[in-house]
């Protein structure tokens, strides 16, 4: 049995009393019916580059965040401390977040990630809540699978593709970098919806 701990990473939008700026949905990718950022696996065809990622209405002088789940976006910083943590298996494409309702107004210095890796990795004693076992099942009580893992330090869990995890080490590594503005849960205390 491994002693190797993960955890969901999920944004705090409430950390330190901000407004978080909010953002849409990624552009569709070039080849949209064989690619999706939820599916852990290279694109068959990479976007053009810089991908314009919406900032939401009335949300350009609220703060924006390090990373977001989704859109799967983050600052270099953030991906810079994944990398250094021991992250191997991402592939980033540079963003540009530009207003919808003023085109001028745009924020650089972000990435988009497609995490490479989508993992089995939820165990039998897992609690399911719906009949769904892919791609976006609920669930609560999750215990992880090691074997699956096969030493990945972030993922994608195939049960919920919406769920992303890390190793203790990416933990530790981003908090020591002061990134304060994430949670971190222990897959057995998660709810996953």
């Amino acid at each position: 049995m491994s002693d190797d701990k993960y955890y969901i990473i999920s944004v705090d939008y409430t950390y330190g009393g901000i407004d978080p700026m909010m953002l849409g949905s990624m552009p569709d990718l070039p080849e949209d019916n064989e690619d999706d950022w939820m599916f852990g696996q290279p694109f068959t065809v990479a976007p053009e580059e810089p991908i314009f990622v919406a900032i939401r209405e009335d949300n350009e002088n609220l703060t924006p965040l390090n990373f977001y789940k989704d859109p799967p976006v983050a600052t270099k910083a953030f991906i810079d401390a994944l990398v250094e943590a021991g992250v191997n298996n991402i592939v980033t494409y540079d963003v540009l977040l530009r207003s919808r309702t003023n085109p001028s107004i745009t924020i650089d210095g972000y990435k988009a990630i497609n995490i490479i890796g989508w993992v089995k990795a939820a165990g039998p004693g897992t609690v399911y809540l719906t009949d769904s076992r892919i791609a976006d099942a609920s669930m609560k009580n999750v215990e992880l699978e090691p074997r699956s893992i096969k030493g990945l330090y972030m993922f994608r869990l195939a049960q919920s593709m919406r769920t992303i995890v890390v190793h203790e080490k990416v933990k530790q590594h981003l908090e020591a970098k002061g990134f304060e503005d994430l949670i971190f849960t222990e897959p057995g205390d998660a709810l996953i919806l």
